[in-house]
């Protein structure tokens, strides 16, 4: 049995709960896991795994109204690193050293892969944000600047992986080896859940997410009930019911919704088509990798792309609901063992 080191990029719970998936799975069948990990996913994993995680300095994405904001990222990013560097480099060379790991997993988190090489012990990435720099990936024009600014980013993460592997729900031809694509990972109560479609659309507002907009937008829309989650606030406003946090509450009713209204961030897209969710897609503006899963999800037949909510627009979605769920329902379902067998592999 393998030491695994697990480094978890802290922006956004979609890297944690996917670490999660993951690291439950190796640790069932024999596997060490320990997580270098910051922020947000810091907070879940350490309730999860307790006793097993580290945490360092970690990247993240500054907004503002439904918008990723370049400069005021740059800065912030500057600001923390200059007060948590020494602190950082401290606790990942004593992780290193102590644990001893015989391979390091990492989730577009970029530093520990310098300290692996460094250690000399082999990685491989787990992330979806490098089908943008591995992949000939179908893309929606107009956006030359977005793509360039997410190839570039991608591009100086980290390099020289012993395997890249990219957990997706597109299908394009690799331009760069070693690199293979692999199933979604999703929460690991989704794969349990049972499927139903019942007379309510769901609502779901994720970090950077619109905001003041979005929610008139819904506040204002009566063909059908909505539940809304992510939202500042809490309670029934026109025909929205805004419910506080809850991973149950959230996944219990993402099974049993008819849609969903959402970005299109990478995480809750898989766990949609897995559960055969028709979406209402609303991508970041600026992040380039919401524009491609929109865009794919579109041509899939699983969903519709708006560049902003308006009642017209979820009037049309709601009008073909049964035509996204059908191409939804065609599409294969994710399997966590051909991710974790994948995994297996790379150990030395």
């Amino acid at each position: 049995m393998a030491r695994i080191l697990y480094a978890v990029n802290g922006d956004g719970y979609g890297h944690a709960t996917r670490a999660h998936s993951v690291a439950a799975a190796l640790l069932a069948r024999g596997h060490e896991v320990r997580f270098l990990t910051s922020l947000k996913s810091n907070d879940y994993l350490k309730t999860v795994f307790p006793g097993l995680v580290d945490e360092a300095f970690g990247l993240c994405i500054s907004y503002n109204q439904g918008r990723a904001e370049s400069v005021r990222t740059i800065i912030e990013n500057i600001r923390r690193g200059v007060s948590q560097w020494n602190q950082f480099t401290s606790t990942i060379r004593r992780v290193f050293r102590q644990f001893r790991p015989h391979l390091l997993v990492t989730d577009f988190e970029p530093f520990t892969a310098y300290y692996a090489r460094r250690f000399d012990v082999p990685f491989i990435s787990l992330d979806n944000q490098h089908l943008l720099t591995h992949c000939s990936v179908d893309r929606p024009t107009g956006l030359s600047r977005d793509q360039f600014n997410a190839y570039m980013t991608v591009r100086l993460f980290y390099g020289s992986a012993k395997r890249y592997l990219i957990p997706t729900f597109i299908r394009a031809p690799i331009r760069y080896h070693p690199t293979a694509l692999v199933d979604p990972v999703l929460r690991l109560r989704v794969y349990e859940k049972t499927i139903e479609h019942r007379g309510f659309l769901l609502a779901y507002k994720g970090a950077g997410g619109e905001n003041d907009a979005m929610r008139q937008v819904l506040e204002e829309y009566e063909r059908m009930p909505i539940r809304a989650y992510g939202f500042e606030v809490t309670g029934q406003r026109g025909g929205v019911s805004y419910l506080p946090t809850s991973t149950d509450g959230f996944l219990h009713d993402l099974a049993g919704c008819a849609g969903v209204i959402m970005s299109a961030g990478h995480s809750l897209a898989c766990e949609c088509l897995h559960l055969e969710k028709p979406m209402l897609l609303i991508p970041i503006a600026q992040q380039f990798e919401q524009a491609i899963n929109a865009y794919h999800l579109e041509k899939m037949g699983a969903g519709r792309w708006v560049d902003r909510l308006s009642l017209a627009a979820i009037d049309e979605f709601v009008d073909q609901l049964d035509v996204y769920r059908s191409a939804a329902a065609k599409i294969p379902k994710a399997k966590l063992a051909n991710v974790i067998e994948a995994v297996e592999r790379e150990i030395p």
